[in-house]
């Protein structure tokens, strides 16, 4: 039971994130692993709820996927207050 009912939130917190990220066509979220490595999704996600905090044209066309990540990992901790727990590399 336990099991399932993880599966059941992964799938739920999954549909929010597509349903936040769905206006951007470079992103598509199909899981929390693959889905994320290029940095495009986490700068979406940061994006679809905060547009002020940087411009997402330039983030999405003039960065490598390590750049895209440290950056969305930089504006979660800054603006946010959400701690960085990974490395982007």
């Amino acid at each position: 039971m336990a099991g399932l009912q993880q599966t059941n939130s992964e799938m739920i917190l999954l549909s929010w994130v597509r349903q936040s990220t769905r206006k951007y066509p470079q992103v598509n979220v199909t899981n929390f692993t693959t889905s994320w490595s290029d940095g495009l999704a986490f700068n979406a996600l940061l994006h679809s709820h905060r547009p002020d905090l940087f411009d997402w044209n330039a983030v999405a066309s003039q960065q490598s996927p390590v750049q895209r990540l440290d950056h969305a990992f930089t504006i979660a901790r800054q603006h946010l207050g959400i701690e960085k727990l990974l490395d982007p590399e």
